[in-house]
């Protein structure tokens, strides 16, 4: 599916059964504590059309196959997934498992996670400095684990949940520290190979405190736009970097499936 253009990808070769390392175009190294984030943008970087009922990545993506793979991977060998919730909110329906984005390789997946002696399922954890979240979502009534991340005044605001979905405090006032929350993700998972999949706020705040050391980024082959009155959002939101404090990657993968290039990005070092 993927054709490899360029690696210098660093980290464990992971075990993956062969029909994945097929579809990816070669072997996935990743190191054992990472944070990466994962990503779908069109041409001129933008995540979302902002448009009511047509504002999910989806719609950036096409719903294209390769972009849904490389979801599910990078879902298949995270001990916990992080999710702000205004992207619960645009992707009510989702549950962030491997299987959900692309289930012709359900049995891989669930494969390479025995390999890597990890749970069916990485653990959800839902960031909301609110915590005002709709618990008859799917992520929280399918079963699988949760954590809602949030602060001492949004804790008090969830109210009731189901037993396998637990509320932690971490943070003061409306303010959530990245730091804080991988921690609290691998406290939680009791692994330290920890997905963000945003929105692009959240990313933004892990940038600015430089906690995320890697990027995925999908580029769809379309341009959305913006104008006055559809300003559009970005992949990366609340955050603006001066020139000499912006984040500086070096491009670690660069595969291609059809007309999408998908790139791998490590900041610092």
């Amino acid at each position: 599916m993927l054709e490899t253009l360029l690696d210098r990808s660093e980290g464990a070769v992971l075990p993956m059964p062969g029909r994945l390392e097929t579809l990816y175009g070669g072997p996935l190294r990743l190191a054992e504590r990472r944070v990466f984030a994962n990503f779908v943008s069109t041409i001129d970087g933008l995540v979302s059309f902002d448009v009511p009922g047509q504002d999910q990545a989806k719609q950036v993506s096409r719903g294209y196959a390769g972009d849904r793979f490389m979801l599910g991977l990078l879902r298949a060998v995270a001990d916990a997934v992080i999710v702000g919730a205004g992207t619960l909110r645009k992707e009510r329906d989702s549950i962030w498992t491997a299987e959900r984005a692309f289930p012709d390789a359900r049995a891989e997946f669930a494969s390479l996670r025995v390999s890597l002696r990890l749970p069916p399922r990485p653990l959800v954890v839902i960031v909301t400095g609110t915590g005002e979240v709709d618990l008859g979502a799917p992520v929280f009534t399918d079963g699988g684990p949760v954590v809602i991340a949030t602060t001492h005044s949004g804790a008090a605001r969830v109210g009731p949940t189901p037993p396998q979905v637990r509320v932690r405090e971490v943070g003061t006032g409306t303010s959530l520290r990245s730091a804080d929350l991988v921690r609290l993700a691998v406290a939680e998972s009791g692994g330290e190979r920890i997905l963000t999949e945003g929105g692009p706020s959240l990313f933004g705040s892990f940038l600015k405190e430089r906690a995320v050391d890697e990027l995925f980024l999908t580029i769809a082959p379309q341009i959305a736009g913006r104008s006055h009155d559809a300003r559009r959002t970005g992949l990366v939101e609340a955050a603006a970097f001066l020139p000499d404090d912006a984040p500086r990657a070096t491009l670690s993968s660069l595969k291609r499936s059809e007309d999408y290039l998908f790139t791998r990005f490590a900041f610092g070092g």
